[in-house]
């Protein structure tokens, strides 16, 4: 790659998984990685990876995405080094699992601070520094799921997140469409990474009137956390460097057989809620461990 097609990308939540994997693949593609998480104690992973790989370019940084000074202070540092930002993957997110009157203010309010409200005021940041005049545009790519355009029952704020997500990516497209800024975001299914494993569950939920339905819920989580079908995180990395060498021409991209199917139902019931809900148990029960 030439130092011309190099990029200058930001990603958050980059502990493990997609986050880790996209990280690892950009730099690898030729860009220069800024590599942000949360607890910089659990960044022996990457720090693994980065000597496995013999990778020099990627640059890992503390980035709290809920907290306003880590967000400011992270850009900023970011500013001072390479000037220009041509990428920011908001990546970061976690599950709080449990029904609506389970969940307390503070569950419902770290959600959606997280996977919402904090990506939206690290975008407002890392504009300034995006808005070039390079010819090629930048790209603030956003990590959205199903839950964005289907609202599952017992992650209601989850999916109010990943809903606005959805809003606020093409809201923000239209907004800089002559600011050479492109906005486009993942819709992925089921990725097998440590995400499951940091599902959170509400303490009030063991033992309230939904308690039944989120054992289920829970137990069909631990089914698919031992089941090898869904994408892995490494394919989503891949699909990551082919968005940003196509600058993120698309506003939407659909990542997964699971969420192909379950966004194209979605797309074609959004007036046949009925239908809708009929599609989403089928596909709980196909998918759910048996014990045969």
């Amino acid at each position: 790659m030439s130092q011309t097609d190099s990029k200058v990308i930001v990603i958050t939540g980059c502990s493990s998984g997609i986050g880790l994997e996209t990280a690892v693949a950009c730099a690898k593609a030729g860009h220069k990685v800024f590599a942000t998480m949360k607890n910089l104690e659990k960044r022996w992973k990457l720090d693994k990876r980065i000597e496995e790989e013999k990778l020099e370019n990627i640059e890992i940084m503390k980035l709290d995405v809920s907290d306003e000074s880590s967000r400011k202070t992270t850009i900023a540092n970011i500013g001072r080094v390479v000037g220009n930002i041509d990428v920011l993957f908001n990546n970061a997110g976690y599950l709080v699992m449990g029904s609506l009157e389970d969940c307390t203010y503070d569950e419902i309010h770290e959600q959606i601070e997280t996977d919402l409200v904090g990506p939206i005021h690290l975008t407002k940041i890392a504009l300034p520094h995006m808005q070039n005049n390079n010819a090629e545009p930048s790209l603030v790519l956003n990590m959205s799921s199903v839950a964005g355009k289907i609202g599952f029952g017992l992650t209601t704020a989850y999916c109010v997140s990943k809903f606005g997500i959805e809003g606020f990516t093409e809201s923000l497209r239209r907004e800089l469409l002559f600011k050479n800024v492109n906005v486009a975001l993942i819709e992925a299914g089921v990725v097998h990474t440590e995400f499951f494993e940091k599902i959170k569950r509400t303490e009030a939920s063991k033992k309230s009137n939904y308690a039944k339905e989120t054992t289920e819920m829970s137990d069909f989580i631990e089914c698919i956390k031992t089941q090898t079908k869904w994408t892995s995180p490494n394919q989503v990395a891949k699909k990551v460097v082919e968005i940003i060498a196509e600058h993120g021409k698309n506003v939407r991209y659909v990542i997964g057989n699971d969420a192909e199917f379950l966004v194209g139902s979605a797309y074609n019931n959004k007036d046949n809620h009925e239908k809708m809900d009929k599609t989403i148990f089928e596909q709980f029960e196909h998918y759910k461990c048996t014990n045969d």
